[in-house]
């Protein structure tokens, strides 16, 4: 099965064509399509793989599980695939049982509507041009994320983030200690990620939710890893709970 360099109008057919059929199985959900993406297409079944460093996400839709298994078969290096769900996934599995996928990680959505104003004696730094280096090797070599399972921003959407007041960062003797980046969709703040190295490391979660408060907005969204039960418990404390979505990672490195 070969894979070929992406010709986006054509794929962009493709995807229409098999939505036609009602996949059985599909995690594309209107992702941007790149010129550096590959694709692979037979009858029943469409791959698409985007490049990162170091590993390949995969994006499928297919109507049929013996097509689907050879052509997730033919994939090389390491590849990451993520299931967003609400409901039963055991087709899913099954396929990447059959497809030499091993399931890696479950996150779970939290959102937040009981949103309210924090006391906080120190005033809420935004991170300025000049910083994205410090920020960028804070969250890529703490060691506590991974690529293949968290956000992590890279050294241009943090630099893109900081122009547009989307970072905040906790400052201690001269250096940057945490940094929080978020994105704000209409009402909707999304929490994207969190680090803080300081012994005030709840201060920048303090600092989002006044930003929330600030802007008027009415929902907060955030994802939690379901084995990190201390993290969970900050944000529940914070009146944040899960809605019921899973994103399951699974990875083929064979």
């Amino acid at each position: 099965m070969s894979i070929e360099k992406i010709d986006i109008e054509k794929v962009k057919g493709y995807i229409s064509e098999m939505y036609s059929k009602k996949p059985l199985y599909s995690n594309y959900f209107n992702q941007m399509l790149s010129p550096d993406d590959y694709y692979s297409k037979t009858t029943h079944t469409l791959l698409i793989s985007k490049a990162f460093t170091g590993f390949n996400r995969i994006y499928l839709l297919s109507d049929n599980i013996d097509d689907a298994t050879k052509v997730l078969k033919t994939l090389k290096g390491i590849n990451v695939l993520n299931i967003p769900s609400k409901g039963d996934i055991s087709h899913w599995e099954k396929l990447m049982h059959q497809s030499d996928f091993e399931l890696i990680s479950i996150y779970e959505r939290f959102y937040n509507t009981n949103i309210r104003k924090r006391d906080e004696k120190e005033a809420i730094i935004y991170a300025i041009p000049g910083q994205e280096k410090e920020i960028y090797n804070l969250f890529h070599e703490s060691g506590f994320f991974s690529i293949y399972t968290d956000f992590l921003p890279s050294y241009e959407e943090i630099k893109k983030m900081i122009e547009q007041k989307n970072v905040i960062v906790n400052v201690v003797d001269k250096q940057i200690q945490g940094a929080f980046v978020f994105l704000i969709e209409g009402l909707k703040c999304n929490f994207q990620a969190w680090i803080d190295m300081s012994n005030n490391r709840l201060k920048l979660l303090f600092d989002a939710y006044n930003i929330v408060v600030e802007k008027n907005l009415a929902y907060v969204y955030l994802w939690v890893n379901s084995e990190n039960k201390k993290v969970k418990s900050i944000h529940r404390m914070m009146g944040a709970k899960p809605d019921g979505l899973k994103d399951y990672t699974f990875i083929k490195n064979k």
